[in-house]
């Protein structure tokens, strides 16, 4: 079966590993000018927030069609990206939105007293109307000095119903009688926000009754009533009514809608920040234990080569820095010091079985011998990659384009950047004794 044998391949790997490093350093300036001139990578919704809604239509729509829709909502720099069948799209808007978030309680519109038919004149109820444009509100509260009483409120749904009647009982058995006693009204919302308190006076008579005569109403009587306010749509829902309004005769579903806050997006920067760095740390200490402290240095800075040139990529095509691309990120560092541990495996093998060779003819020797298996690990992953970035839409473009980068520059570095560290690592600094 010798038909079956190959010929080890003789690549000098090493021989040229100075023009090698001054390849990688032009590719690295070239992205670091690059990200510098732009002011870094732009940030997708993830980093920077934004209105995220995916969109059904039951008859097909043009993309051309949608954008005009888009625009005249007022977002003209909206991103919209067609997945699945010519009816689904992906509508993306950046934008701090979370000052449009609800931060406003639930207003006192007018109250009504009249005697509890149960309790006779020894207490009185109070029909409370609230008003809240965003939020459905929760409870109702009254409270004074020494008296509380709350009522909940069945709300519906917060866009169908904006005012909410409570009904509030208030007994005279626990105050001081011939006094007139001060209460506070105010409302509360599930978006956590209290209203304003307004404030009611009960006269309580010497025989501890309540006069209702002389039940006062507002302490600012131009409270007493509030006009109806137009009613205030969050940029989803602006977005939402046009499409609606724009296409009238198209039927469309809203699959997904979503809203990123900055504070949640300055959240995953620095959760994101700490998992490439974790990750750095995390491997160099296995490959330090694994080998020795000179492998796990050359493979963390080929890691930071890789991402670097990787990023260089991104900035230089215009794409977004989002989580998908973080993930590729992560997935290449794992995929670049997978490939750094099976060239310092074959290197640590040959040591000790190529003692009386040079260091450097060991290296190369190990950088072949493993040189067929990285091409096609490489080779099959990146038709895969190149079957999403072509077939798998705008979706996962992104994620797939970021991979087929850092793979071609990953395995680049595992054969001309890792093992002629090493290499001259050694040659400066020899080991004591090799195996």
């Amino acid at each position: 079966m010798s038909f079956l044998k190959t010929k080890l391949p003789e690549v000098p790997f090493t021989k040229n590993r100075k023009y090698t490093y001054i390849l990688s350093l032009i590719l690295i300036l070239i992205g670091l000018i690059s990200m510098f001139v732009k002011g870094g990578l732009e940030s997708g919704i993830d980093f920077t927030g934004g209105i995220v809604l995916q969109v059904h239509f039951d008859k097909e729509v043009h993309i051309d069609q949608l954008r005009t829709a888009v625009k005249d909502a007022g977002y003209e720099n909206a991103m919209i990206q067609k997945y699945g069948t010519s009816s689904d799209f992906l509508i993306k808007v950046q934008g701090d939105y979370e000052k449009d978030k609800d931060t406003i309680g639930p207003v006192i519109t007018e109250f009504v007293t009249y005697p509890n038919p149960t309790a006779g004149e020894k207490s009185v109820a109070l029909k409370v109307r609230v008003r809240d444009d965003k939020s459905a509100i929760k409870n109702i509260f009254l409270r004074s000095d020494i008296y509380s009483s709350v009522q909940e409120v069945s709300a519906i749904d917060k866009y169908d119903m904006l005012d909410e009647y409570g009904t509030i009982t208030v007994s005279v058995e626990n105050f001081t009688k011939d006094t007139i006693i001060d209460f506070y009204i105010f409302a509360t919302d599930y978006s956590d926000n209290v209203g304003n308190e307004k404030k009611i006076q009960i006269q309580i008579s010497k025989d501890k009754k309540i006069d209702s005569s002389v039940i006062t109403e507002w302490a600012d009587s131009t409270l007493t009533k509030t006009e109806a306010k137009a009613t205030v749509f969050s940029p989803s829902e602006k977005l939402i009514n046009n499409l609606k309004e724009f296409f009238s005769e198209n039927n469309i579903r809203i699959d997904k809608e979503e809203v990123v806050g900055a504070a949640m997006s300055k959240e995953l920067q620095l959760k994101s920040l700490w998992v490439v760095l974790l990750g750095m740390l995390a491997i160099l200490v296995y490959v330090w234990f694994r080998f020795t402290f000179r492998f796990g240095v050359a493979s963390v800075l080929a890691i930071f080569h890789d991402v670097i040139i990787t990023l260089g990529f991104l900035s230089l095509t215009g794409r977004e820095m989002s989580i998908p691309i973080i993930a590729a990120l992560l997935t290449l560092i794992g995929y670049s010091i997978n490939d750094s541990i099976i060239v310092s495996d074959r290197i640590r093998e040959n040591i000790k079985l190529m003692r009386k060779d040079s260091y450097e003819h060991i290296v190369n020797r190990s950088l072949n011998q493993v040189l067929g298996r990285t091409l096609i690990t490489s080779g099959t992953t990146l038709i895969v990659l190149i079957s999403l970035f072509i077939f798998g839409g705008t979706v996962i473009n992104n994620f797939a384009f970021t991979l087929i980068m850092g793979i071609i520059v990953g395995t680049y570095s595992s054969d001309f950047i890792v093992a002629p560290l090493v290499l001259d690592w050694e040659l400066k600094y020899p080991t004591k004794k090799r195996g």
